[in-house]
């Protein structure tokens, strides 16, 4: 960060949601070396608000203790080696008998009274004082770069008001966590107590209110560990997973790898088989009527809703992939119908986040998107330009933008727009399609997403719908229209963070490069 110039410091305070501060910054040629060497009276001369100020500390004070536990372990590791060349990193025979306890001293005694024994001896203490460096070394990293991800809208509300949420709410920060984790543990299931503990004690850090009579931390670390439970028990094709459910089995009704099943008796492997079956009964029915009946009611239990979807998945899945009718599928399970499902639906096959990742898409591309030849006589674009002129709010200025790059898209890919989206017009294609009314008036636009010419849900505004756009074609498994392919491809290759998608225009991906922002 010393070396960042003024325009990496203001890339930096955007990246941070700080981009209030920019104008500031610059104007008073804050370089990364002027940002580390700021004071509390500094601070308060350049930031108004008190808010910013604590945060922008905060992450200095973050950056500097990241930076000198590095340095602290850095010269370790550069000291070890050459007092102690007998064991890389670790340390010797002697100074573990000096520093062990009396029973210590005469059990390493007793092992080393044989030069074949103390070879023996020195040559395990090597490889597990390597292993165990390493092992630091690498929690040590992963606790100095973790920092709790950025949670949805309505998550940051509740939140916000340091209230406790209910269990619907607590799914949802768990979910996120989770899948935080897994980015953080390169892709990995199976994180370690010490990880656990480290994203628990941040999450109750940073909102202590959630440590309900002070057995918080237990009950979110259960929670926790729950989660990575459930999302490892459908997983069929991970070689950490399968490893770990050969060696400790498996729970009752949990399907297993024909590999982990080969040298087991016929009978085992029958009664696996055999256990979904009974599932499909009579026990499947009482779960997809109580969800009929719960979608009817108007105040719901989300807590079991969402239970009883993951009980039922399997059943769902099956029937989307024999081609049932929509309506078939729509009567059995209704909350397919509902947003917040649908996103789930897509989290649980994917492991992603669809909502996250459609504003990111839309606040990083859409000035970028709105300033393309291609669109720049356009109707909607017009349109923007008049109600621009009505508004000073940036909020207001904000979405209206990004509602016009979600309406723009097709146009820029030179795609069929009415495949896309129906912009104060009738709905007349079959495929997932969005309806829109009133796009730029902020009291009265409309959103709903379309399915074989009827109505799915109402959305919120242009982000829900077009993460309700995507997810639509991945639940359902709809084929993609051929004439809106690289308009979804381009959406899809960003979801999935596959980069530079081969399929894109070339003047377009020219058009929509984001400069890297620097990271600390």
């Amino acid at each position: 960060m010393e070396n960042w110039s003024v325009d990496q410091v203001c890339n930096w305070l955007r990246q941070s949601n700080l981009g209030e501060l920019v104008p500031k910054f610059r104007e008073e040629e804050v370089s990364g070396a002027a940002l580390l060497a700021l004071n509390d009276r500094m601070v308060q001369q350049l930031v108004k608000k008190i808010g910013h100020q604590a945060v922008l500390m905060d992450l200095i004070n973050k950056y500097q203790q990241q930076k000198s536990g590095l340095e602290s372990l850095t010269y370790c590791c550069e000291t070890a080696s050459p007092k102690y060349p007998e064991v890389i990193s670790g340390v010797t025979d002697r100074q573990m008998l000096h520093s062990a306890c009396p029973v210590e001293q005469k059990k390493y005694l007793c092992l080393t009274k044989s030069e074949g024994g103390l070879i023996d001896h020195r040559v395990l203490k090597q490889k597990k004082n390597l292993k165990s460096f390493f092992a630091r070394y690498k929690t040590l990293q992963w606790t100095s770069s973790y920092a709790l991800p950025d949670f949805p809208y309505d998550v940051k509300c509740i939140l916000a008001e340091k209230k406790c949420p209910d269990h619907s709410m607590r799914i949802r920060i768990i979910e996120f966590l989770q899948a935080d984790m897994t980015k953080y543990l390169g892709g990995s299931l199976y994180p370690n107590s010490q990880q656990y503990n480290i994203v628990v004690n941040a999450l109750l850090q940073a909102y202590p209110f959630l440590d309900e009579d002070g057995n918080g931390f237990l009950l979110w670390k259960r929670a926790l560990k729950d989660r990575f439970k459930y999302v490892r028990r459908p997983i069929e094709d991970d070689e950490q997973v399968l490893r770990n459910k050969c060696k400790f089995g498996h729970r009752r009704g949990q399907t297993r790898k024909s590999s982990c099943a080969e040298n087991k008796p016929d009978d085992v492997r029958v009664q696996v088989e055999e256990e979904p079956v009974h599932l499909e009964g009579s026990a499947m029915d009482v779960n997809i009527k109580w969800l009929k009946q719960e979608y009817m009611k108007t105040q719901r239990n989300w807590k079991e809703v969402d239970n009883r979807m993951n009980v039922t998945i399997e059943i769902r899945r099956k029937m989307i992939s024999d081609k049932a009718p929509l309506k078939d599928i729509l009567r059995l399970f209704p909350f397919l119908r509902c947003p917040y499902q649908l996103f789930r639906e897509f989290q649980l096959l994917t492991h992603m986040d669809i909502y996250k990742k459609t504003v990111e898409i839309l606040e990083i591309y859409s000035e970028n998107i709105l300033s393309l030849y291609a669109v720049r006589n356009n109707p909607i674009n017009i349109m923007l330009q008049e109600n621009l002129k009505r508004h000073t709010e940036e909020d207001i200025l904000k979405y209206m933008k990004m509602t016009a790059a979600c309406l723009l898209l097709p146009d820029v890919f030179g795609d069929d727009s009415s495949l896309f989206v129906a912009v104060n017009e009738e709905v007349k294609v079959a495929t997932p399609v969005l309806e829109v009314k009133n796009p730029f008036n902020v009291n009265s636009c409309e959103f709903a997403l379309y399915i074989e010419r009827e109505e799915l849900a109402q959305l919120d505004d242009c982000t829900m719908a077009l993460a309700a756009l995507v997810a639509a074609f991945h639940v359902f498994d709809i084929p993609c229209p051929k004439r809106i392919h690289r308009t979804l491809s381009f959406l899809e290759s960003l979801v999935f963070e596959v980069r530079s998608p081969a399929s894109l225009p070339t003047q377009v991906k020219r058009g929509l490069e984001v400069p890297v922002h620097p990271s600390i």
